[in-house]
C-alpha cells in the first residue's frame, strides 16, 4: 500500500479570508461524546457493508477505545476531536488535530505510541533539574533540544469522516479549516495529513485546499 505525504504552510492570506466554522473543540470528550465520535467514524470512514452487527460493534468499541486513550487529556502532546454537531445529538463530521512527530532523517511519520516512547525515554535520559527545567518550555524547544533537530513536532490530522446522509455540503472542508485554524490557536504554522495514496478523492480535497506532496512512502503524511 503507497502512501503521500503533502505539504502547505499556512498563509496570512488564507487565515483572514476564512470564517471559523460553527463547530465544537473537544479537548477531553465525555464518554457520550467518544461514543458518538467513534459512530461516525465507523459509519463514515470505515467499510462496514460487508460486517456483521457483532463486527461493527466490535469496531465501534476499538474506535471509542481508541479515542479515549488519545484524548483523555493524560498525554504530553496534546490533542483534540473536532466535531459538527448532527441534528440527533450524533457527530455529521469530525477530525482529530493532535501534536506528533515527524522524523526528518527518515522522511516519516513516527506511529504515536513509538512518538510517545521517544519521547519518554528521551526525558528519561536527562537529570531531574534538567527535565524540570525542560518541561516548562514550548513543546517546539523541548523537542528542538532532546532530538537535536532530527526529530519535529507537528500537529497531525487524523480521523476525518463525515456521515454518509450529511456529504456535499461541504462539511470536510469545514473540518480541515477548523484544524488548520487550531494548529495557529496552539502556535504552528503548518499541519500534517497521512493518507493512502490509493485515496484519491481524499487527496484531490486536500490538494484543492492547497497541500502540497512531502513524500511517498509506506506510510503517508500530508503537511498543511
Amino acid at each position: 500500500m503507497r502512501l503521500l505525504a503533502l505539504a502547505w504552510l499556512l498563509t496570512t492570506a488564507a487565515l483572514t479570508t476564512y470564517a471559523p466554522p460553527p463547530l465544537r473543540v473537544l479537548e477531553t470528550p465525555t464518554r457520550d461524546e467518544v461514543d458518538a465520535c467513534a459512530a461516525t467514524m465507523c459509519e463514515g470512514f470505515w467499510t462496514t457493508s460487508q460486517l456483521t452487527p457483532a463486527q461493527i460493534a466490535a469496531l465501534h468499541k476499538t474506535q471509542s477505545d481508541d479515542f479515549r486513550t488519545r484524548f483523555s487529556g493524560k498525554r504530553r502532546l496534546r490533542g483534540s476531536l473536532l466535531v459538527v454537531p448532527d441534528d440527533d445529538e450524533g457527530v455529521a463530521a469530525m477530525a482529530s488535530l493532535e501534536l506528533g512527530l515527524v522524523d526528518v532523517v527518515a522522511r516519516a511519520v513516527l506511529p504515536r505510541d513509538d512518538a510517545e516512547r521517544k519521547f519518554i525515554a528521551a526525558l528519561g535520559r536527562l537529570t531531574t533539574r534538567d527535565r524540570n527545567i525542560l518541561l516548562r518550555a514550548p513543546i517546539q524547544e523541548v523537542c528542538g533540544t532532546l532530538f537535536d533537530g532530527n526529530v519535529r513536532v507537528v500537529p497531525l490530522v487524523s480521523n476525518v469522516a463525515v456521515l454518509p446522509s450529511k456529504r456535499r455540503r461541504g462539511l470536510g472542508r469545514r473540518v480541515m479549516r477548523a484544524c488548520t485554524d487550531l494548529a495557529v490557536d496552539w502556535n504552528y504554522d503548518e499541519v500534517v495529513l497521512e493518507v493512502e495514496a490509493a485515496n484519491r478523492p481524499a487527496g484531490a480535497l486536500y490538494e484543492d485546499m492547497g497541500y502540497q506532496e512531502l513524500w511517498r512512502d509506506t506510510r503517508s503524511a500530508l503537511k498543511a
